[in-house]
């Protein structure tokens, strides 16, 4: 598969091209993905999520987003969000708009870690004297097993005139914004990620069970950081970041994160019930906001309980039976 161009004009693209070796003549051309669909493969887009992508230079995040359009319904499976929904609000012309913000990155990175263990203990969680839980912690024990984790994930970017109002923070997180505020920022992929050593951490050696870390600190290519409070942190090294794709940078490192509660009205509420939770304590009032807590476990166990009897439904029906755990 070619490579695929979100253009800002709101039309995806791909690249065609045929070459004779003989002659030495070539034509190529970009191909609208809808007009590809109609006179060559009606299931191109799908087969098209492990493709190479390209952004027109300047892109904003709202071109991005009608780029998609066509295929919004399809959207909604590939990226696990109401996809329809967030293209509506889109459209919208904010109420505010997110000018503190100098653009979107998406970026690449690799964490080399420890795998935790801890000793088994019955008791979770332990009551505080304020009436809220806290989880009890557990005596570390040594794995000696390492993991990779590896991905794309998206980064607003606060203007450099802008951080000492965030305590310094170069990105914020946009959870909670209607995406109509900041639809109007670039979006850009960064060309190099960071390779993480998390076994330099001061933590790590009680899962490692030695201090010696993978990578040397005194490496050209290492980086070594510093917690504020003078503890070891990671050893982080620069690398070129891979050739990003549709799924993995696209949908994966940015969509997801976008649509993580599913829709903006779900994003909305939740919102609003942190901000009346973070109130409640402020005021001191934790017995309330312990029996608010009790009330929403309620009703999302009902809720579990009616899926299960839908599902029951559709399993008598179709003859494949459920099975318990």
């Amino acid at each position: 598969m070619d490579v695929i161009r979100f253009c800002r004009d709101g039309v995806l693209r791909r690249t065609f091209g045929v070459d004779n070796r003989h002659t030495g003549e070539s034509v190529w051309r970009r191909i609208p993905f809808r007009v590809w669909e109609d006179a060559i493969d009606a299931d191109a887009f799908l087969k098209a999520l492990s493709a190479n992508v390209l952004f027109e230079d300047g892109l904003t995040v709202g071109e991005l987003m009608k780029n998609l359009a066509p295929w919004a319904e399809t959207m909604t499976g590939v990226a696990c969000m109401d996809f329809p929904a967030f293209l509506a609000e889109v459209m919208h012309e904010p109420e505010n708009r997110q000018e503190e913000l100098s653009h979107i990155a998406l970026r690449y990175s690799v964490t080399i870690e420890p795998v935790p263990g801890f000793e088994d203990r019955k008791m979770q969680f332990r009551k505080r004297k304020d009436g809220l839980y806290t989880l009890a912690r557990s005596k570390p024990v040594r794995t000696g097993r390492l993991r990779i984790q590896e991905g794309w994930d998206s980064h607003a970017i606060v203007k450099s005139e802008h951080r000492d109002g965030y305590d310094g923070a170069e990105s914020i997180s946009l959870s909670f914004a209607p995406m109509s505020e900041w639809k109007h920022l670039p979006i850009l992929v960064a060309e190099t990620g960071i390779v993480s050593d998390e076994t330099a951490m001061s933590g790590s050696t009680a899962y490692l069970g030695t201090r010696k870390t993978l990578t040397r600190k005194d490496h050209p290519n290492v980086e070594a950081r510093v917690f504020p409070n003078g503890q070891r942190a990671s050893h982080e090294i620069r690398i070129d970041a891979p050739l990003p794709t549709f799924f993995d940078t696209i949908v994966h490192g940015f969509l997801w994160d976008v649509g993580f509660h599913y829709t903006p009205t779900e994003r909305d509420r939740i919102g609003e019930d942190l901000r009346e939770q973070v109130a409640k304590i402020d005021a001191g009032n934790v017995e309330a906001e312990e029996a608010e807590r009790d009330r929403q476990n309620r009703k999302k166990f009902e809720a579990g309980l009616k899926t299960l009897d839908k599902l029951e439904v559709a399993a008598s029906r179709m003859g494949i039976p459920l099975t318990e755990l």
